[in-house]
């Protein structure tokens, strides 16, 4: 009977096991774990992963293999200037960069790699304004990296007033139209795969928020506003474009007190139509006694009557095949004073808060995963990785091997120090809800570092990298 009962369990774990294909690669010396933590993932292509990453007085392109090898390392000079969004076109990497090394002129630059390794340079635009005015600049491409947009507003100071612009690029970097118009608010940009561009922005005027949506395409452009009542946003963000159909979201402030700024109070969830220029659907779904316990890490038995949770910011955002997917949890730093006089950093997160919206705005499910981790001195291994893997959000990171093997929640967490030996997992959560846990490599010396959207895990032990690439049967 016992025997009986082993040879279930067994099959059972296969059976969780079943679903995903992992390819592991072997592990690699030959890039530093910090250079991938400060790169930028680009993309990939013919087996091989782009990213760039920030050298003395320049950049540089990294290619990296399955085996974590090095295979293109090209740098090139480009002083004083930061990256606003990278790209690649099968092997020829694309990088939009902002240069503000003159006093009176801001310029745009387009960097692009060939397969040669060959770098080229040119300027893209550029704006003249005196030293006290303000350029503000964001990148963005869309999902399929076919289109690159850039966002443009330089702000007078001495006249009070400002110039906006509005620049859509191929795939490659080659400008395709650029317009100026009275661009709204706006906090982020959003780039689709037809060659349109939306930005979102919001602005508080005692109990009315109001949301301010510029969207363009190649014929014309326009900056509209609706408002809700609600509690100021903290965050609120694009996640997702389907025709006419836009969907946002973010995280509200609390309310009632003073200091209220500072703690979340649930997650916005805002739908807009794009053709009729009105808000479709707008809902605040508060934290409610379960999301609190798993942020504050109790049982979730436990009944709590507060509904607001200090230190909680968005973790990550997904596209999903039905709409769009946010993550957020507890994040903090502890500072404390040594014996000799020096302060001791330590970091901690605590929780993880998920919630799904098809692009109609309704919400489709919440999920709460447990999370008690911890690193002294760094923060370098904290990172979650959420994507789709076909109609299902991934989530993937490293557990303490006490936490349970299956999806199990009404317990604490007990603290994990990250670095310690672990357990690989990954969460998949249908679009029903349905949340399944997987534990991909039990007892890892690797902790996880980076997540690619196409399923790539980068892991670290130490000074050595690890690939796996990660399929389903």
């Amino acid at each position: 009977m016992k025997r009986l009962a082993l040879i279930c369990l067994m099959l059972t774990a296969v059976s969780a096991q079943a679903q995903y294909v992992i390819d592991k690669g072997p592990e690699s010396k030959q890039i530093d774990p910090d250079r991938i933590m400060e790169a930028t993932y680009i993309g990939s292509h013919d087996g091989q992963t782009y990213w760039v990453e920030p050298v003395r007085k320049g950049w540089q392109l990294l290619g990296t293999n399955h085996m974590m090898e090095l295979t293109r390392a090209q740098s090139f000079r480009a002083d004083n200037t930061e990256l606003l969004v990278a790209n690649n076109v099968a092997d020829t990497v694309v990088l939009m960069l902002a240069d503000r090394s003159e006093k009176k002129r801001t310029n745009v630059l387009i960097a692009r790699c060939t397969a040669n390794d060959d770098w080229t340079i040119d300027t893209l635009t550029f704006f003249l304004h005196d030293k006290k005015d303000e350029v503000l600049l964001w990148g963005a491409k869309s999902p399929s990296g076919n289109h690159i947009g850039l966002c443009s507003i330089v702000q007078f100071k001495e006249t009070h007033q400002y110039s906006a612009f509005l620049t859509m690029l191929d795939g490659a970097g080659y400008m395709l139209w650029n317009r100026e118009f009275a661009l709204g608010t706006m906090h982020n940009l959003y780039v689709t795969d037809d060659g349109r561009m939306a930005t979102i922005g919001t602005e508080q005027d005692g109990p009315t928020m109001y949301i301010v949506v510029n969207y363009a395409d190649d014929m014309h452009a326009e900056a509209n506003e609706g408002s809700v009542t609600c509690e100021p946003a903290r965050e609120l963000k694009i996640v997702n474009i389907e025709g006419s159909k836009m969907l946002a979201l973010g995280t509200v402030s609390g309310s009632g007190f003073n200091g209220a700024d500072k703690l979340c109070g649930g997650v916005i969830v805002l739908s807009y139509n794009l053709d009729s220029a009105t808000i479709s659907s707008f809902s605040i779904r508060p934290f409610q006694n379960e999301d609190m316990n798993i942020l504050f890490n109790k049982a979730t038995k436990k009944v709590t009557r507060e509904q607001l949770a200090e230190h909680t910011h968005a973790l990550a955002y997904a596209a999903t095949p039905y709409g769009g997917a946010i993550a957020l949890g507890r994040n903090y730093e502890k500072i404390t004073m040594a014996d000799n006089g020096t302060e001791e950093h330590s970091f901690l997160r605590v929780g993880i808060h998920i919630l799904a919206a098809d692009m109609d705005g309704n919400i489709l499910w919440v999920r709460n995963l447990r999370r008690n981790d911890f690193q002294k001195r760094r923060n370098d291994l904290m990172n979650i990785g959420m994507t789709t893997m076909g109609e299902n959000l991934i989530v993937v990171k490293s557990e303490s091997r006490k936490y349970p093997s299956i999806y199990e929640i009404s317990k604490a967490a007990k603290q994990f120090d990250l670095g310690d030996k672990n357990n690989l997992v990954i969460y998949t959560l249908q679009r029903d809800g349905e949340v399944k846990k997987d534990i991909l490599e039990a007892k890892s010396k690797h902790s996880f570092l980076h997540l690619t959207p196409n399923c790539n895990i980068i892991t670290t032990r130490g000074s050595k990298l690890r690939d796996i690439k990660l399929s389903r049967q």
